[in-house]
């Protein structure tokens, strides 16, 4: 319902203002109420109006104002702003100026009176169009800001979920009771240091790539430890290109990466879990692929991750036409590319 409420208003202003002008108003410029009406010049000249306006606030200001092409904007403003008003000019002087003027109007007065017109009308598309665009944009920021700590309290919630944390703290106790505390430390390092960064380190819109190289680095680890000697699990995980310097968003990737681990891992079953980050030219290119033991619920259900979907819907606010996220499932072997531009 709230999508509907812009444009009613839109549309009972300008049928006020139809209305009131026809009713209220006797003279035009050159034209007079000399036949008791003015339907037609002010019918042509609502809609020339409201050409002018919506060609600002839904065409120059969303298409280049946003991308600071300040050049394109200015020469799209004066082709609108002059087109319209010659196109009206023309209409008036030779067709409008015969009905509803007694005295012949020279083609440059009317010219300068719709100019006029137009100007006001131009100049009220401008501060509503920017000022449209500014709410807009800090109606993304606050809906960023939900998004991220929705999905950064998910994945300390779904991630690590509780059977995770149990089949670690499993881990660590065994470890203790058979080899000592050197390897039960090792666990327990790297632990802590993946909840360190998602608590303390990932706290922030953009972090270093490396971080989150880190990261990823000490979470595949740590769910190699899982498995045994005779599990037949082979986990390849690649990084290739310059990426110093340039910042990603953090745990963007992790969702995809906890869904290779979650289904393609099954008791004796052989598994080749492929992870792979290309860096080039500012751009990174992220590759997993897995087999799919579906371990008695579907890949895609809602318990997969934070969620396939969710972390898309990420994507489309951190990274607006800066990424291209391709999903393939076969039925046998399930596989993600991301292709990110980093900044």
């Amino acid at each position: 319902m709230k999508r509907f409420i812009e444009p009613i208003i839109h549309i009972a202003i300008w049928l006020g203002l139809y209305i009131s002008a026809i009713v209220f108003i006797r003279t035009i410029g050159p034209f007079n109420k000399i036949d008791g009406t003015l339907v037609a010049p002010i019918t042509v000249g609502n809609i020339i109006n409201a050409a002018i306006f919506y060609s600002i606030t839904l065409f120059l200001i969303p298409r280049y104002a946003n991308r600071n092409q300040l050049k394109h904007f200015i020469i799209g403003f004066v082709l609108v702003f002059a087109g319209f008003t010659l196109l009206e000019t023309i209409v008036d002087f030779f067709l409008m100026v015969s009905l509803y003027s007694d005295t012949p109007e020279p083609f440059f007065g009317v010219l300068i009176t719709n100019a006029v017109v137009h100007l006001l009308y131009a100049s009220l598309a401008l501060g509503y169009g920017f000022t449209r665009r500014w709410v807009v944009s800090e109606n993304k920021k606050q809906e960023l800001v939900r998004e991220k700590l929705t999905a950064e309290l998910n994945f300390l919630k779904t991630q690590l979920n509780p059977h995770f944390l149990f089949n670690v703290l499993n881990m660590a106790y065994s470890s203790a009771s058979r080899k000592g505390d050197d390897q039960t430390a090792d666990i327990i390092e790297k632990l802590s240091v993946l909840m360190r960064y998602m608590i303390y380190d990932s706290n922030v819109d953009k972090i270093e790539v490396e971080k989150e190289i880190d990261f990823i680095r000490n979470y595949i680890n740590l769910q190699k430890m899982r498995f045994s000697s005779d599990l037949p699990v082979t986990v390849t995980f690649t990084v290739d290109g310059h990426y110093t310097g340039y910042r990603i968003a953090p745990l963007i990737l992790i969702p995809f990466i906890e869904n290779a681990f979650k289904y393609g891992v099954k008791l004796e079953q052989q598994s080749d879990i492929l992870l792979a980050m290309n860096f080039q030219n500012g751009e990174m290119e992220f590759t997993a692929r897995n087999p799919i033991f579906k371990n008695g619920h579907p890949v895609d259900s809602k318990n997969s991750g934070i969620g396939i979907k969710n972390t898309q819907k990420r994507l489309n606010i951190l990274y607006p036409a800066k990424h291209k996220l391709s999903i393939d499932n076969n039925g046998k072997e399930f596989m993600v590319k991301l292709l990110l531009n980093l900044e």
